[in-house]
């Protein structure tokens, strides 16, 4: 099972997106979990990124929102951001 830390930034992110679409708190639940028991799980695109990202992966909560992360070991990731698709690519 691969343990998940959170940054200051990604908890901000993710009030923001909640607050816009209070919705989707089912679906990130639901979608962190499968990450957790399994990140290869098809279902989440799970990908890693490119250029300025490198060594920066991300994986789908829907069509348009992301979550973007980084591998700290071998079992511990650090989600980064989440959002959708041109605000977590952003910078």
């Amino acid at each position: 099972m691969v343990k998940v830390k959170r940054t200051g930034a990604h908890d901000k992110d993710l009030e923001d997106l909640l607050f816009k679409t209070p919705d989707l708190d089912k679906e990130i639940e639901k979608r962190i979990i499968w990450f957790k028991k399994n990140p290869s799980d098809t279902r989440l695109k799970n990908h890693p990124l490119r250029r300025r990202m490198k060594e920066k992966w991300a994986f789908n909560i829907t069509n348009d929102v992301r979550i973007v992360y980084e591998w700290l070991g071998e079992n511990t990731v650090r989600f980064l951001a989440i959002g959708k698709h041109n605000q977590v690519y952003r910078n």
